[in-house]
C-alpha cells in the first residue's frame, strides 16, 4: 500500500479574486464541502480533473494553461487535497467524487461538460460518465491509469522493474530518514519525485514537475484510505459498453500502464480516438507539450 500511495499519491474561508476578470480563484461550498476552484480564460468551458489521489490542480496548470486561449478552464482541488477543505473522516469513494463533479457543473450552470482528466483522475471521471451520461459533452483522458484492477497490478510490476538499484537505495534512505519520520514536507516531496522518476521517458524532464504539496499533505492523505474498497474491485472495462461520448485518449509510449490498456479502454467507446505520443511517459503534457496541445486543440475544434 505504501508503494501505491507514493506512486499515485481546514483552512479559513478564503476568497480572493484576481483583478483580471478572466482569472479567478476561490473556495466555494460544493456538495457539502469547500472546494478550491480556479478559472482562467473565456470560451467553451473545460473542467480539469487532476490525478493523485491527493495531488492538486497546480502541477497541471502551467503546462495546459495555453488551452485558455480558446476555453474557460475550470481547475479544482479534490476533496482533502490542496487548498480544498481538509476532511480526514470524509466518505471517500468514486461516487462522492463524481457527485462533486456534478455539483461543479451545476454551480457554473453548464449544460454539458467537457472534461479533461489526468492519471488517477480518470477513475472518478469514468464514474461520472456512467452516473450522468446526459451531462457529458466530451472527455479527454490524459495518460489514464488502467481501467481495472488487473491492469493496475501489471502497472505496479512495470514500475518495480524500472527502479534502478541506486534509486531503490535512495528511496530506502529517505524512508528511514529522521525528516520522513518527522513528516517533513521536503522529504516527502523528494520521495514522491523519486517515484515519479519512473514515469518519465526522459528522466531529465522530472525537473519540470512540481507536485505543489500543501503543508498538511500527510494529514490530508489519511482520508484517501477511504478509496481502498473501490480500488480493490473496480473494472470500468465491463461497466462501459459502446458509450457514445466523444473521447480522446492520450497515451505516452513510455507510460507504465500495460501496452494494451488504452486500446482496451478505447474499445469501450463508439466515438473514441487514441493518440500515442512517442517521446513521453505518464506526463505527456510536460514531455511533449507542443504535441500534446496540438492534439487536444484539434480534438476540441472537431467538436465544433
Amino acid at each position: 500500500m505504501k508503494n501505491i500511495a507514493i506512486i499515485v499519491i481546514g483552512f479559513l474561508l478564503l476568497i480572493s479574486f484576481n483583478s483580471n476578470a478572466q482569472d479567478t480563484s476561490a473556495l466555494f461550498s460544493i456538495n457539502g464541502t469547500q472546494l478550491f476552484i480556479k478559472t482562467i480564460g473565456e470560451g467553451d468551458p473545460i473542467l480539469i480533473v487532476h490525478g493523485g489521489p491527493g495531488l492538486t490542480h497546480e502541477y497541471l496548470l502551467p503546462h495546459i494553461a495555453d488551452l485558455s486561449k480558446n476555453h474557460k478552464l475550470i481547475f479544482y482541488d479534490q476533496r482533502s487535497s490542496g487548498r480544498s477543505q481538509l476532511s480526514v473522516k470524509a466518505n471517500m469513494n468514486f461516487n462522492v467524487f463524481a457527485e462533486d463533479i456534478e455539483s461543479i457543473r451545476k454551480f457554473f450552470n453548464i449544460n454539458k461538460l467537457n472534461i479533461l482528466c489526468h492519471s488517477w483522475g480518470a477513475l472518478p471521471v469514468a464514474t461520472y460518465m456512467i452516473n450522468y451520461p446526459e451531462n457529458v459533452k466530451s472527455i479527454v483522458f490524459v495518460n489514464p491509469v488502467p481501467m481495472n484492477k488487473t491492469l493496475a497490478a501489471e502497472s505496479i510490476t512495470i514500475v518495480q522493474e524500472r527502479i534502478s538499484p541506486a534509486d531503490s537505495l535512495k528511496r530506502l534512505e529517505l524512508l528511514r530518514s529522521p525528516g520522513f519520520q518527522q513528516g517533513e514536507l521536503a522529504v516527502v516531496n523528494d520521495l514522491m519525485l523519486l517515484s515519479f522518476k519512473q514515469l518519465f521517458c526522459d528522466t531529465n524532464n522530472l525537473a519540470l514537475l512540481d507536485p505543489h504539496l500543501p503543508s498538511d499533505y500527510l494529514i490530508a492523505s489519511l482520508s484517501l484510505y477511504g478509496f481502498t474498497e473501490d480500488m480493490k474491485k473496480y473494472n470500468f472495462l465491463t461497466q462501459i459498453k459502446d458509450n457514445l461520448t466523444p473521447v480522446l485518449i492520450i497515451r505516452g509510449a513510455c507510460d507504465i500502464s500495460p501496452a494494451n490498456a488504452d486500446e482496451q479502454f478505447k474499445a469501450c467507446f463508439s466515438n473514441a480516438t487514441l493518440e500515442i505520443l512517442e517521446k513521453s511517459g505518464h506526463f505527456s503534457f510536460i514531455e511533449q507539450n507542443k504535441e500534446f496541445l496540438k492534439v487536444v486543440n484539434k480534438f476540441y475544434k472537431g467538436m465544433n
